[in-house]
């Protein structure tokens, strides 16, 4: 792990989303508001005012979540020596778009892409092996689920005192799903980078998914201390053993 002063070094002068990330972020941010807000038009018949406001809601939601995961993704980039960048994959939000359709709203099945990552020769000069690594190419990946649980934690701490608030229920329920949907192995997206990267931060990253989905959405007061409580050790152990190298 580099120094902090570095690494806010390297923030600050390689730290951008690029124009065709920008794109592809839009598109997704407009996707899963529109799956999203897909049944919440009104109840028997359609109520614009209602609809576009929870349209808008989602759009927020997304806006947040995506640029944070996306965020938690470069900034781990970066600490070792590779620059991420996010790439939008273009058949996978059509089918997401299609499968919405034609399940009436009961199918959220969110294809955004993937993560890429490109080797800084210089910021990668002393790390172990120096080459391209495929486990930490596969973290930077496992770092936009973390990136997303981080969200549903903190969209679950405010549906606590607002049970009934749509805005952060919904966001709970997409970043729970954006974490699933990041460890499926596909081609085109990130659990496959994970699951080369190392088969049991793979498979870890299932049970992490599954407990945190399980004390979350109880919505209880002890599943969510519990849930905070583990982010919190495994930070501190993550830090500690990140810290000695």
């Amino acid at each position: 792990m580099v120094s902090t002063q570095e690494l806010h070094s390297r923030i600050k002068d390689f730290y951008r989303i690029s124009k065709h990330e920008r794109t592809g972020l839009i598109a997704s941010i407009i996707l899963i508001a529109f799956m999203f807000s897909f049944r919440d038009w009104g109840e028997d018949t359609v109520d614009l005012a209602i609809g576009l406001t929870n349209f808008s809601l989602i759009l927020l939601i997304a806006t947040i979540s995506l640029l944070f995961r996306l965020t938690c993704q470069k900034i781990y980039a970066l600490s070792q020596g590779y620059k991420a960048e996010f790439k939008v994959w273009w058949p996978g939000l059509t089918i997401s778009l299609i499968l919405i359709i034609l399940s009436q709203g009961h199918l959220p099945l969110i294809l955004l892409g993937t993560i890429t990552a490109t080797f800084m020769v210089k910021q990668r000069l002393g790390e172990f092996r120096y080459g391209f690594s495929y486990y930490e190419n596969g973290m930077i990946s496992f770092w936009g689920l973390l990136g997303s649980l981080i969200m549903a934690i903190i969209f679950s701490i405010g549906l606590y005192p607002f049970p009934n608030s749509y805005f952060f229920e919904k966001g709970l329920i997409i970043n729970l799903i954006l974490a699933a949907i990041t460890l499926i192995p596909l081609p085109q997206m990130e659990g496959l980078a994970i699951f080369f990267g190392s088969r049991a931060q793979y498979f870890f990253g299932w049970i992490v998914v599954a407990v945190a989905s399980i004390l979350l959405l109880t919505q209880t007061l002890i599943g969510l201390i519990i849930a905070i409580t583990l982010g919190l050790i495994a930070a501190f152990g993550y830090y500690m053993i990140s810290s000695q190298k």
